[in-house]
């Protein structure tokens, strides 16, 4: 029979055991071997938040070592990415993966995601439009935050829409010019803008303040008025994304396209009110002389005619600066 005092002894080295368990500092989270998915590429930062300092990005498939900390997978070789780009792999890496720089050589991206994008002068949605890419385009550059820098001084491109690629490349391409839609072949006057439908021989109203023959009211006539029969077709001015198709009373059926840079000018745009029907979609791409839709007599208009407008910068101009002088136009 035990003593109280063995007793005592034993309680009390249990007792002690158990807290030590208790209180023994945690071990430490292995590192194990992952690489990178889920994305073309991935944001190495200096700390565990999207509002650290991007240290450089890792492209899909480069194996890491690290350990996952909540949402981030911490690198051995320093830097965080977040865990949902990381998969497992089999085995361990022999040394960490170091971020890469985000300098990329010639050869490495294309245009993705769109069927065409814009080439700027600047890396801001502001500048001016130097030209357009299409898709597949392969292009070579760097990588400056959310825009491509293309080589050579030939502008920048929204880096969402550059994709890593392996086709080598010294220069991007100009975006070729998509196959012209049929339509009625329209002499052109070689003028910045092509006249958009024939006069027909009828008056054509010009741009500026006068008194409107419906409202009874002296106001600014924003563009030009076209006389044509109704069912005419109306051409597009100049290659460019169709922006708007809607209808008001004032205006009735109208067309909106985006030209980007005319004769040296940016931000051109031009407007075709009062039509019958449209030929053409929201977000569409269209060509210099492509049919768009047809002469009408909608909205606020006495008889059949096109309502032309010219815009800068979403300012409506006179449109003679683009087409010429009102008698030159064809009828």
């Amino acid at each position: 029979m035990r003593t109280p005092a063995r007793l005592l002894s034993v309680f009390g080295a249990a007792l002690f055991a158990l807290v030590g368990v208790l209180v023994a500092p945690a071990t430490a989270e292995a590192a194990e071997s992952r690489a990178i998915c889920n994305y073309d590429w991935v944001r190495v930062r200096s700390a565990a938040t999207t509002a650290s300092k991007e240290l450089g990005r890792l492209t899909r498939g480069t194996a890491v070592t690290g350990t996952q900390q909540g949402s981030w997978f911490r690198l051995d070789g320093g830097g965080f990415v977040a865990a949902y780009y990381t998969c497992a792999t089999a085995g361990r890496q022999a040394a960490p993966a170091q971020p890469q720089s985000p300098t990329v050589t010639p050869g490495g991206f294309a245009v993705c995601r769109t069927p065409w994008v814009r080439v700027r002068a600047q890396a801001t949605t502001a500048s001016r439009e130097v030209r357009r890419l299409t898709q597949g385009t392969p292009m070579a550059g760097t990588i400056q935050g959310s825009w491509l820098r293309l080589d050579g001084g030939a502008g920048f491109v929204a880096a969402y829409y550059a994709c890593a690629s392996t086709a080598p490349v010294s220069a991007p391409a100009p975006a070729p010019a998509p196959a012209p839609a049929p339509g009625p072949t329209t002499p052109d006057a070689g003028t910045a803008l092509l006249q958009p439908t024939g006069t027909q021989g009828s008056p054509t109203s010009p741009f500026g303040n006068r008194y409107h023959p419906i409202l009874r009211t002296w106001r600014l006539h924003n563009g030009i008025d076209i006389g044509n029969r109704a069912g005419e077709p109306i051409l597009a001015a100049e290659a460019g994304t169709v922006t708007t198709i809607a209808r008001d009373s004032s205006a009735g059926l109208y067309v909106k396209i985006d030209h980007g840079t005319v004769a040296g000018t940016p931000r051109v745009g031009t407007g075709y009110l009062h039509m019958a029907s449209t030929t053409v979609s929201r977000g569409q791409w269209v060509n210099r002389g492509q049919v768009i839709g047809y002469v009408g007599n909608t909205g606020l208009s006495t008889k059949p005619h096109l309502h032309f407008i010219v815009y800068e910068s979403g300012k409506p101009v006179d449109p003679v600066k683009y087409i010429g002088p009102l008698a030159s136009l064809r009828a």
